[in-house]
């Protein structure tokens, strides 16, 4: 006896139906924008202290910037502080993780770089140290010496355009950080080499840069 046409269907219909829900396609990538940056001095004589390097009044950009001299002294590292990161979780309660990357562009307001321009990028445990100013506002600082204390594993590296190469745009994917409400992490030119280095790069409204690609 041929097949009808209704046999047919009855006979697809539990393959149609019994599609597995991780077929659904996954919510679209969220990018999120630094909140915070702060610049730290291994040398004495600011070692204490810490400088705000965004968001600026009234531009609301930030400067990404290190330094170090020769032989690897007198750096000048950055804290950078993501915050409000909304997390999604998939199978097993896992909850996702974020690729942090910068994307470059020469349409940047200040930008320059001379001599050594890898970055080493670590996570920060914990909560950046906190004081309360002189209006009652409690606000971060972190210092060289409590940023040490906390610096953590390393995310990844990357080498900041220089010469020719900062004609042109590119996005690094620096590495993936556990996603979380609030993550801190330091930027450092490598000590794998004992060449001087010096880098700054403004980012803000209408000008990429350093940013975190979460929930893919």
């Amino acid at each position: 006896m041929q097949p009808t046409l209704l046999t047919t269907l009855l006979t697809l219909l539990p393959l149609t139906t019994a599609l597995p829900s991780t077929l659904n396609p996954r919510t679209q990538c969220s990018t999120i924008e630094p909140s915070l940056f702060f610049q730290i001095y291994e040398e004495d004589m600011f070692r204490g202290q810490t400088s705000g390097l965004g968001p600026f009044f009234p531009s609301n950009e930030y400067s990404f910037a290190l330094q170090q001299q020769a032989n690897n002294v007198n750096e000048r590292d950055l804290v950078v502080s993501f915050k409000n990161v909304n997390c999604s979780t998939r199978g097993r309660g896992k909850t996702d993780k974020c690729r942090l990357e910068f994307a470059f562009t020469p349409k940047s307001r200040i930008f320059y770089s001379s001599g050594n321009t890898e970055v080493d990028v670590f996570a920060i445990n914990g909560e950046l140290p906190t004081f309360v100013d002189f209006e009652g506002q409690r606000r971060e600082i972190p210092t060289w010496d409590s940023t040490e204390a906390q610096t953590g594993a390393k995310v990844g590296d990357f080498t900041f355009p220089s010469g020719n190469r900062t004609a042109r745009e590119k996005v690094f994917r620096i590495g993936r950080v556990e996603c979380a409400e609030t993550i801190n992490l330091r930027f450092s030119i490598t000590n794998d080499k004992s060449e001087a280095g010096d880098l700054n790069y403004f980012q803000g409204p209408g000008v990429s840069g350093l940013r975190l690609v979460c929930g893919c």
